[in-house]
Parts: C-alpha cells; sequence; structure tokens
C-alpha cells in the first residue's frame, strides 16, 4: 500500500466520506497540502493540552484575528476555475458530536508555483482573501473567480483552546461554475505501478512547494532507503521492481514532503491459440461454454504457477472498445462465430495477447424413441413376439443403455435391443455419442404391455318394440396389461364407446381389439327379436311375409294381427311362416296394420304385451 508521510507525521485515512489527519502543519515552514475533492476534511486540533506551538508564526499581519491559538497552516492549488465556498467548523468530537467550540481563519493568495508561501511579505494585506474572528463554531470563506494553477494559504486558529476536531470542506460543487482544488498535491506520486513488460517507467512526483527532489530505493540488505538521485527534476526513471521514495524539498522554507511507491515488473502472459470450440445442438445456435478453452490458453510454460482470469469478445470491434462478453459460461452464438480472448494474470493483473478461435455447431443425436414402448403380449401375459427397441445411426456412434440385464446376451451395448422375454425393470434409457464430435443425447422410454381382451361378454338393454335394443361390450383384460380397446358390432366401423345403441333385430356378434394392434376378441353370437317394419307380397322372392323375429328360446308365443279398424286378421306362430297378406284367400289392401306379441323374458319369466303396427306394400 502507499503512503504519504511528512517530515512531521501526516497519515491520512478515509472513513466513510470523511478523511481524517491526526496532526498538522502548526508553523506555516510545515504547512501541509489540502485538497477538498468530494470529502470532508477532518483533523484533530492543536490545543493547550497537546500543542507545542500556541500561537501562530510571527511577523505577519492577521488583520482580523486579534489572537492566532494553537494553528493549522494549509494550503491549496486550483484545478478548475470558477467560484470556491467553503465551511470551516470545529465540534467536540471528529463525527460533529459533543458540543462545537469557536473556530476562525484567515486566508491569502493568489501564489503561484514556486512562490515562498511563508514570509511575511507573501503574507502580506494585499493578499488577504477573506477572514474571520467571529465568535462561531462554523466559518465559511470565500475564492472568488479562481483560476487554474493557482496557489492559495489557510490558517486556523482554535480560539477555545479545547480538545476537538476541526473540519474543511467545499460546499458549492455541484453548482454552476463552481471550480475545484488539485489533490495531485496531496498524492505525489499516485498509486502502485504494474508493468507487464520490461518498458522504463518515468515517475513523477511534482509538488507546487518543491524546489528539487531526491529519490530513494529500498535496499533489502541493508533494510533500508538508498538515494539514487539529488535533482530539480520531478521525473525519475526506473527500470526494475523496487520500492521508491521521493522527497519533494523546498529550500526556501526547509518544507519537505515524502511520498512512496512499489513498482513491480511482471512478465506479461502469453495466450496460446485454442482449438475451435464445438457446440452441439440441432438448431441454428447453440450455448456454449467458452471458459473451457482455460487449459489449452493458458497451458505456455511461462504461465506455469500463476492463476488467470479470461476475457472474450465476440467481435473486433468490442474488443477494441473492451466490451466483454459478460457470461462466457452461456454464451450463446451460431456457428463459425469468432471469439477473441486475453488472458489476464490474477496476481499482477497483466494482459496477455490477444488470440481468437471458431465457435462450431454439431448436430445432436437423435432417433425417434417415444416416452412410451408398446409390447403386445398373450393371455399368460408373455411376449407374444419378440420386440426391439432403438435405431442403429452407423459405426460413429457409441450407445450407451441403462437396462437390468442384457437381451441381446452378447454382453454389446448394440444400437438396437432386441428382447425374447419381458425385462424386469420396464424404464429403460439410453445415452447416444458422437465419437467424431462428442455430441451425445439421452432418451428414455417406458415399456407398457397391451393384449387383446382376455374374454368378451356384453349386457343388452331395451327391444325392438320400443326404443330400441342397446348392447354394451364388456372386455375383460390381461392381468398386467393396460387396456385400450375399440368395438366393433358385427362388421361394422370400430369405435372407442363400448355401447352400441338401436341394435336392429338379429343374429349380432360383438367384437373388441387393442389400440396398438396387439390383437382381437370377438364374443360368440345372440340374436334380438324384433319385426320388419313393411312387407310386398308379390311373389318376387323378396319380403314376401311378414313375421316378428324371434331368438332361439322363443321368447314370443303369439302374433295376432289387426287391419285399422279393429279386425283380426290373422294370428301367426312366429315358429312357422309370416303372414302372406291375404284374408280368406283375399289380398288385402296396401296399408298399415296392427299387431299384437306376448314377449316373455327368459330371465325372469314374466310376459308382457307390446303392440306396433307395420306397412303393407304391394
Amino acid at each position: 500500500m502507499k503512503s504519504l508521510v511528512h517530515l512531521i507525521l501526516f497519515v491520512t485515512i478515509s472513513l466513510a466520506g470523511v478523511c481524517q489527519s491526526y496532526a498538522q502543519g502548526d508553523r506555516c515552514s510545515s504547512i501541509q497540502p489540502f485538497c477538498a475533492g468530494t470529502s470532508q476534511y477532518v483533523f484533530p486540533n492543536s490545543n493547550r493540552i497537546n500543542g507545542d506551538v500556541p500561537v501562530a508564526d510571527r511577523g505577519v499581519d492577521y488583520r482580523c484575528l486579534s489572537t492566532q491559538p494553537y494553528p493549522a497552516w494549509f494550503y491549496l492549488q486550483i484545478e478548475d476555475s470558477g467560484k470556491l465556498n467553503f465551511s470551516i467548523s470545529q465540534t467536540v468530537n471528529s463525527d460533529g458530536s459533543g458540543g462545537t467550540l469557536d473556530v476562525d481563519f484567515i486566508a491569502w493568495g493568489p501564489f503561484d508555483e514556486g512562490d515562498d508561501l511563508c514570509s511575511a511579505s507573501s503574507l502580506s494585506t494585499s493578499r488577504i482573501v477573506d477572514c474571520s474572528y467571529n465568535p462561531s463554531a462554523t466559518e465559511d470563506f470565500l475564492i472568488d473567480n479562481a483560476v487554474t494553477g493557482q496557489i492559495y494559504v489557510v490558517l486556523i486558529t482554535n480560539y477555545s483552546e479545547n480538545p476537538g476536531f476541526i473540519s474543511l470542506e467545499q460546499t458549492n460543487l455541484n453548482e454552476s461554475n463552481s471550480g475545484s482544488t488539485d489533490c495531485s498535491i496531496v498524492d505525489i506520486l499516485g498509486d502502485d505501478l504494474a508493468i507487464c513488460d520490461s518498458a522504463p517507467v518515468k515517475l513523477s512526483a511534482r509538488n507546487v512547494i518543491a524546489t528539487r527532489y531526491e529519490y530513494y530505493v529500498f535496499d533489502e540488505i541493508t533494510n533500508g532507503f538508498i538515494l539514487l538521485s539529488n535533482q530539480a527534476s520531478p521525473d525519475f526513471t526506473v527500470t526494475s521492481t523496487g520500492r521508491y521514495m521521493v522527497f519533494a524539498i523546498n529550500d526556501n522554507t526547509n518544507l519537505s514532503l515524502e511520498d512512496e511507491i512499489l513498482v513491480e515488473y511482471f512478465q506479461k502472459p502469453k495466450a496460446i491459440k485454442p482449438k475451435d470450440l464445438l457446440g452441439c445442438s440441432n438448431e441454428p445456435s447453440a450455448i456454449f461454454d467458452l471458459t473451457q478453452v482455460y487449459a489449452e490458453i493458458t497451458q505456455d510454460p511461462q504461465n506455469l504457477n500463476s492463476l488467470f482470469d479470461l476475457n472474450f469478445y465476440s467481435s473486433q470491434n468490442n474488443f477494441a472498445n473492451k466490451i466483454a462478453i459478460e457470461n462466457p459460461d452461456t454464451f450463446e452464438a451460431t456457428s463459425n462465430q469468432e471469439i477473441l480472448a486475453t488472458i489476464v494474470n490474477q496476481n499482477s493483473g497483466c494482459v496477455s495477447n490477444a488470440v481468437s478461435f471458431n465457435l462450431k455447431i454439431a448436430s445432436i443425436p437423435s432417433i425417434e424413441l417415444n416416452a412410451e414402448t408398446v409390447f403386445c403380449v398373450d393371455e399368460e401375459g408373455n411376449l407374444l413376439n419378440s420386440e426391439s427397441i432403438g435405431t442403429d445411426l452407423g459405426l460413429d456412434f457409441i450407445y450407451i443403455w441403462n437396462i437390468d440385464n442384457d437381451p441381446d446376451g452378447d454382453g454389446v451395448q448394440n444400437p438396437v435391443l432386441s428382447f425374447q422375454e419381458k425385462p424386469v425393470n420396464p424404464d429403460i434409457s439410453l445415452e447416444i455419442v458422437n465419437k467424431l464430435t462428442g455430441c451425445s443425447n439421452n432418451f428414455n422410454t417406458k415399456i407398457t404391455y397391451y393384449s387383446a381382451p382376455k374374454d368378451i361378454s356384453f349386457t343388452i338393454s331395451g327391444n325392438d318394440f320400443e326404443d330400441g335394443y342397446v348392447v354394451t361390450v364388456l372386455a375383460d383384460p390381461v392381468v398386467g396389461t393396460v387396456p385400450s380397446y375399440e368395438y366393433q358390432l358385427d362388421d361394422g366401423p370400430w369405435q372407442a364407446n363400448s355401447v352400441f345403441k338401436n341394435v336392429k333385430p338379429g343374429l349380432h356378434a360383438v367384437s373388441a381389439r387393442d389400440v396398438h394392434g396387439c390383437g382381437m376378441a370377438t364374443s360368440a353370437s345372440f340374436r334380438l327379436i324384433g319385426y320388419s317394419r313393411f312387407f310386398t307380397p308379390n311373389g318376387d322372392g323378396f319380403n314376401d311375409t311378414w313375421n316378428v323375429i324371434n331368438d332361439p328360446q322363443v321368447s314370443i308365443s303369439k302374433v295376432l294381427i289387426y287391419d285399422r279398424y279393429g279386425k283380426l286378421i290373422k294370428q301367426l306362430d312366429p315358429r312357422l311362416n309370416g303372414w302372406d297378406g291375404t284374408y280368406n284367400g283375399k289380398v288385402m289392401p296396401a296399408d298399415d296394420y296392427w299387431f299384437i306379441v306376448d314377449l316373455k323374458d327368459q330371465i325372469t319369466g314374466e310376459i308382457s304385451e307390446f303392440t306396433g303396427h307395420f306397412t303393407l306394400k304391394l
């Protein structure tokens, strides 16, 4: 760390925007530099308890200051021209608490660089800028129309003579046409330097009070500083690592300011051009982790035993403007994107040469492997046929299956797995890796077992004499399978609904099949009783007679036919031939005719009477 030390101790500490000094120039010959900056400058006062100089320098006309107890001398230099308002206050504690103490001041100027700041002729009445002897703990003073480079001297006195703290602050920094103070007079050499090549470095220790400069370097052997030069010039060139010290000396006032700087020479790291980086995607862009090139880009032998940060740039323009990629581990790019990179030594901060590499995109292996794989089994739960999973993409790929056994029995991770028996664990995963690119993809599937129904049954409701028959199919699944069926009546279309409505009388059968093609089952035939809605007794061999459609159990015992006037025309035996459309040998006219049937329920034995009508057409 860099420190600033004067011949009398002058140490600066920054605390929450407050700059606090632990002593001050109590004589003009030990005058201290001051800059306001953006901080409040706080220092302990000189007082009757710890002060060695109770009265300011003799021989100077202090004008409004009738007394000058326990003085503190400062000088400042103007950086930006304009108006400067300052506030001076004195309190018991450094944070402004604990009560206030009377403080006074006087300011002289302007002076030029190299002027004697402390003689009586310099601190003359004509140069007084402002002065206050008010019994107040806060004083304000103004430097109006200040010009860049001018120097001003400020004397602050502790009228109370009690211990406390004095603060200096510029109060008009944010106002229009405000000036500012130059902080370079406080920090002579600047920050420590890390040099990333062998080029000479010029140290510059300019200070407004100095007439000459002494440069020293620390010697590890003697454990002390050795004089390097005594010169008028503030500049000194160094070419090697070392701790350097400068004294800025004014031979007229014997004032001397001291500063120290550490100059370190580091070897510039060397970046090695890495191979192009491969990303895996089946889209136009891919996500790249650019940090994967760390080992390659830092592999030069001179980089051993060092740690580096990497900076990546997406274009030459961004590199020139130092706009680095913010998230290099998740950088999205298209194929052939050029990337520039540098390595930065974490210890020295030195940056390497820039190298470039390209981003390439390779496709991800892809096969069709559904989340569910269908295996067909028989009613015993065994595979109906040998089954297989997977696709052979060729010899450039590695296939890594995660299964509970080796279905092929050859101990090889084959592209396609063949199964003769059901695997113990139906959950199967596969990783396919491209040998050439390293791109991989993972696939998962679950084997689900399906089969034809083990058995088919049905229920019948309704009848042909009212709202028609309703047939509901019942399919009994094989244990361990997932029922997924569609249904058919006779040779009709397949449907997902197992209920068939308005089924016509006659001989029927119902079927159910697995929707994945794992087989079907058909019921035994059954007959639904009913009647025809018309007949045509014209002797052509089609619909020449009319009768009810009965079942093998002969649920209908008798049939009575009436004309529209209620006259009984015919009584039929449903087991024999039907009515031929005549009455007493004469052909009846084309018309609607009515019938009555007695229908016996084969389950309960109950007999119900139903009526209906049909049409005779000629």
